[in-house]
């Protein structure tokens, strides 16, 4: 069996798929984000990126760049751009001599990146001779491993009702959804895509039913201010109390004193 090289997520496929399949007339493009683990290029999302695109030409956007990788340090997430992906339509799968230059860009501030083909597809990087080779690529189709890599999309959401109904959800169907088309291009097998379909369902349940136990006990907005005045009101009844016993005390101190002195007079 080939040494597999690079892996894509399910998610990042499902999405070049579906920007490729609207623009078959013209070159379209974009990022791969990821991490290097062992060498190997794990591939977690893509964006698109095109500033502006022809049949035969696509230019990438480089404030698009800026803007993944400013939002990566936001979430001081562990990724960062592996590489880039773009269209040929109807010409096939190859390099061009302008892709090779800009890989070689890429190879240069990250020796593992790769520039991915279309979504039939293909892994490239550019050997010492100015030569593409191509990378040998499977899809992660790991349950686990795609959870916890999809989860750091997720972490900086502050509501955890909010990360269970707009994040795990969405990325729980689009998994699916992205597993049913990668099987069709017979990509992924059956029984990996049941695997994978399965432990989606049995994760998101698991997640709910963690909320429905934390909502119990999580303050709202509205209690915490109700209990944070209540702790206010109560801080200035115990200094008004705490006021009225150094008064009564002095007072008493005062009469005290004041009989112990008519004690002594003759």
């Amino acid at each position: 069996m080939p040494k597999i090289d690079v892996e894509i997520s399910p998610l990042a496929f499902s999405r070049v798929i579906d920007w490729t399949s609207t623009n078959t007339e013209r070159e379209v493009g974009g990022y791969l984000i990821g991490i290097v683990d062992n060498e190997k290029v794990k591939i977690i999302d893509t964006t698109y990126a095109v500033k502006s695109s022809t049949p035969t030409h696509v230019a990438i956007d480089e404030m698009a760049q800026f803007l993944i990788v400013k939002e990566i340090e936001k979430r001081d997430g562990k990724e960062t751009i592996v590489g880039f992906w773009h269209t040929h339509p109807g010409m096939g799968l190859f390099l061009s001599g302008t892709d090779i230059a800009t890989q070689k860009i890429y190879q240069a501030l990250l020796p593992e990146a790769v520039a991915m083909e279309d979504f039939k597809a293909q892994f490239f990087r550019v050997d010492k001779n100015d030569k593409s080779q191509e990378i040998n690529f499977g899809v992660l189709t790991n349950p686990n491993e795609l959870l916890e890599l999809l989860t750091d999309f997720v972490q900086d959401e502050e509501n955890v009702e909010n990360i269970v109904t707009n994040s795990v959800q969405k990325l729980s169907i689009h998994v699916k959804d992205s597993m049913e088309l990668l099987a069709e291009e017979k990509l992924v097998s059956k029984s990996d895509f049941e695997s994978a379909n399965k432990f989606w369902k049995k994760e998101l349940a698991n997640v709910r039913a963690d909320v429905e136990e934390m909502q119990k006990v999580i303050v709202t907005k509205e209690e915490l201010n109700d209990l944070q005045m209540k702790q206010l009101e109560s801080a200035s009844i115990q200094k008004r109390m705490n006021f009225v016993l150094i008064f009564i005390s002095t007072l008493s101190l005062i009469l005290v004193s004041m009989v112990l002195i008519l004690s002594f007079l003759p």
